[in-house]
């Protein structure tokens, strides 16, 4: 092994190894999905270029550069090689289980080099809002049909309503009684005129009569 390709080898011993210290942490929910670029060294462009997920026993492939209908995430994860040293992976529809260690690993002629490195956390999936509005309207109708239901028997008057029939029947009664007093005392009055007209001539012609002296007699024996 010649003094420059073990340069080489070493250099990329120590890029992998700073990669693995300092993993670049991503967080999406479940259901969301992530786009992760990697950058590579321009002598492997040609080289095949594989996404990992890094388990105890070792690197798992999961998709790569070269079709491969057999990779586990082939439904879920995209590997496109952009050129000019640039890699992009895409992985969609992530469940609770996709939750761990990836990786960008390039089989260059030095031997397999890990490029860059992410730790992925897919978080619990969010209330939907949907699901929130369901639930408001669920709620609205059980309060509206609650109502309904107490509402089916007619509605009983409220005691404003049931005093004004009252009032009216005070009102009607007091003017009747008053019509009545008032035609009472016009009727008294009239018959008290009547009465006194009436009476007036034989006073005054009992005024107007003259009776004769009684002259005592006396009678002498």
């Amino acid at each position: 092994m010649g003094p420059n390709l073990l340069l080489l080898l070493l250099l990329g011993l120590a890029g992998q190894g700073s990669m693995v210290t300092l993993p670049e942490v991503l967080q999406a929910p479940v259901g969301g999905s992530i786009l992760v670029q990697c950058h590579y060294r321009l002598q492997d462009i040609k080289a095949r270029k594989v996404w990992c997920r890094f388990l105890p026993e070792g690197c798992q492939p999961l998709v790569s550069s070269t079709v491969d209908r057999r990779a586990p995430g082939g439904g879920r994860m995209f590997l496109t090689d952009l050129g000019g040293g640039l890699l992009q992976v895409e992985m969609i529809t992530l469940q609770e289980e996709d939750a761990g260690e990836y990786g960008c690993v390039v089989e260059g002629a030095t031997g397999p080099q890990t490029v860059h490195r992410v730790a992925l956390d897919v978080l619990p999936p969010a209330p939907r809002l949907k699901e929130k509005e369901t639930y408001k309207a669920g709620t609205l109708a059980g309060g509206s049909s609650s109502d309904t239901v107490g509402s089916a028997s007619p509605a009983e008057p409220t005691p404003d309503v049931k005093s004004i029939p009252l009032i009216w029947g005070a009102v009607v009664l007091l003017s009747l009684l008053v019509a009545a007093v008032v035609l009472f005392a016009v009727m008294a009055k009239r018959k008290g005129n009547r009465l006194g007209v009436r009476g007036q001539p034989q006073s005054s012609g009992v005024r107007g009569m003259v009776f004769p002296k009684k002259h005592n007699r006396q009678i002498q024996f």
